[in-house]
């Protein structure tokens, strides 16, 4: 892909001249003028009006300008990756998309563990909540989900759940909150406390398991960041319903998390297209993953153990 026209363009842009475009580039100034005017014939377009030595760009330049800029710097990204793949035929990519709370709680063990057994693995990992990471899954951005599902949820055709845990959900309050005392409660009981949601899927969850328990939930904000999550718990903007794994070996001051009595449990797995669920780097992961997570509850109040059970 030949660039040369966009980057003169936007020299010009940039410099507002011909002249010092010419000068940026090391280039005459008749041939920036040549490459502009070549530019204007492919575009069936004016771009820059010309008065007294000045330019200034038309409506089509200025639309131009916006579209240069990112084809420019996509194209660059796309040559450092043609150029970083040279000579790697031999190595091992992993793309792997997972929910903050993995990502936080069970990535970086198990990629670790991974990495250090094999020199020729390289893995990119993405942040993604379903179901925008299920769009990762079908389209190869990713090759495997880290993801979670409700016992009413089906397994998506063609692909494979590989289960890493089984979790509750626990209710986080602050420690001056009525309930904070009561180490668990009904979910009801905190009918008349404020919310705050997290992503879509957990989300639509709460609203959910709410209405069933005869209230809707008064949802004040939401995010799916568990640290911010457990920061405006603390400082008492609302309580929060959220997996175990959340919270498994944190403290957050200000903050008490509360088993829920009937509560709502959900299940943590690997989940690869059919075709890939015997490729050794994803039974690798999920062992990895499951390792990771029995380290992490081994490692938990027995209070907070007792919550996760690793399958």
């Amino acid at each position: 892909m030949d660039t040369k026209l966009l980057e003169v363009f936007l020299a010009v842009v940039h410099t507002g001249s011909i002249s010092a475009a010419a000068r940026r580039l090391n280039f005459s100034q008749p041939t920036v003028s040549q490459q502009i005017k070549a530019l204007e014939r492919v575009l069936d377009a004016q771009l820059f009006t010309r008065e007294g030595g000045r330019i200034e760009l038309t409506a089509a330049g200025r639309t131009l300008q916006s579209y240069a800029e990112s084809t420019l710097s996509s194209w660059r990204f796309v040559v450092e990756q043609v150029r970083e793949a040279v000579n790697r035929d031999d190595l091992i990519e992993l793309g792997l998309a997972s929910f903050p709370s993995a990502n936080a709680a069970l990535v970086p063990e198990a990629v670790a563990s991974m990495l250090a057994d094999d020199e020729r693995l390289r893995v990119k990992v993405l942040d993604a909540e379903p179901p925008a990471s299920f769009d990762l899954l079908r389209s190869g951005q990713a090759d495997v989900l880290i993801t979670f599902s409700y016992p009413e949820d089906e397994t998506g055709r063609g692909q494979v759940e590989l289960p890493i845990l089984d979790e509750e959900f626990v209710l986080l309050v602050a420690d001056d909150h009525p309930l904070a005392d009561r180490g668990a409660v009904a979910l009801e009981e905190a009918a008349e406390s404020t919310w705050i949601g997290g992503c879509p899927k957990c989300r639509q969850e709460l609203i959910t398991v709410c209405r069933e328990r005869g209230f809707n939930p008064e949802i004040l904000m939401s995010t799916d960041d568990p640290k911010m999550t457990q920061i405006m718990v603390s400082k008492g903007i609302g309580v929060a319903m959220r997996p175990a794994l959340a919270v498994l070996g944190q403290e957050t001051p200000g903050m008490v998390p509360l088993g829920i009595t009937n509560g709502v449990r959900r299940q943590v797995s690997v989940l690869v297209p059919e075709s890939e669920a015997e490729r050794p780097e994803v039974v690798t992961l999920h062992t990895a993953l499951r390792k990771a997570a029995k380290q992490l509850t081994t490692k938990s109040p027995k209070v907070q153990r007792q919550r996760i059970h690793v399958c």
